[in-house]
């Protein structure tokens, strides 16, 4: 059961040259918030500038103007209240996807299953604090209108990795020893950060969120803090005063380096 819930269509949309809505077919966002958390007890409903992690979350997905429906997937009364504040609609999940080794993809294709409707799936992550709107309009207009299958969001990081070998040695994952890249001539890895992941009904079905035509969307280093531990809040809420105003407006370069 949920919360009637109407959705503003961003404006500027063209499909087939006319206007249309964002997409043809039903995209529903989709937030798993479970009751029961280890790292961080409850932390889907802690506070970040006054706000609940889960509520910032609606409200960029709400800003967004891109999605059919917004669903909050959770067992437990206190969340799916919460979610009800703030004009999202509830998905009673069963204990049976609800549990400490539950993955996210299980959720997910629970949801898909009781929700025949839905071909699309926008699945945000509300301990990602630092969602923006204009993120998520990127990723589902690439799903919805120029042909990826799935689109997920992802970081730049210039770390020189390496990997455990025999006889107690490492070797060199991504680059190479005897030509170190300088940092700002190497464009680093992408790396995933758990924002959000947009992905076709079909490939949930699949029990994948990526797959096929498979795109991302670049997320400036600093706003992809996850608040997983105490001390992760603890940045957030500092964070949370400069990265929240609109005065903060760096460049993709300046933030990531």
């Amino acid at each position: 059961s949920g919360s009637t819930l109407s959705i503003r269509r961003h404006p500027e949309i063209i499909v087939d040259d006319k206007q249309e809505p964002v997409v043809a077919t039903k995209l529903a966002g989709l937030i798993l918030a479970r009751g029961g958390s280890k790292g961080l007890h409850r932390k889907n409903l802690a506070s970040v500038n006054n706000q609940t992690l889960l509520a910032r979350a609606v409200t960029a997905m709400l800003l967004s103007s891109c999605f059919d429906e917004l669903w909050v997937s959770t067992e437990d009364k206190e969340i799916a209240e919460e979610a009800l504040r703030v004009e999202a609609n509830v998905h009673e999940r069963p204990s049976s996807v609800a549990e400490d080794n539950t993955t996210s993809i299980e959720a997910v294709r629970e949801f898909v299953d009781r929700h025949p409707d839905v071909k699309l799936v926008g699945l945000v992550q509300c301990t990602s604090p630092f969602i923006k709107p204009e993120w998520l309009r990127q990723a589902c207009l690439m799903v919805a209108t120029q042909g990826y299958d799935s689109v997920f969001s992802a970081t730049r990081q210039k770390g020189l990795r390496w990997q455990p070998a025999e006889n107690g040695t490492v070797k060199e994952v991504n680059f190479d020893p005897r030509e170190r890249p300088r940092r700002q001539d190497w464009p680093g890895d992408l790396v995933e950060n758990g924002m959000f992941y947009f992905v076709t009904a079909d490939l949930v079905k699949q029990n994948k969120l990526q797959g096929g035509r498979i795109g991302y969307v670049e997320v400036p280093h600093n706003y992809s803090l996850e608040v997983d531990t105490p001390l992760d809040l603890v940045l957030a809420r500092a964070l949370a005063p400069i990265l929240d105003t609109s005065l903060y407006t760096p460049d993709m370069t300046s933030v990531s380096e």
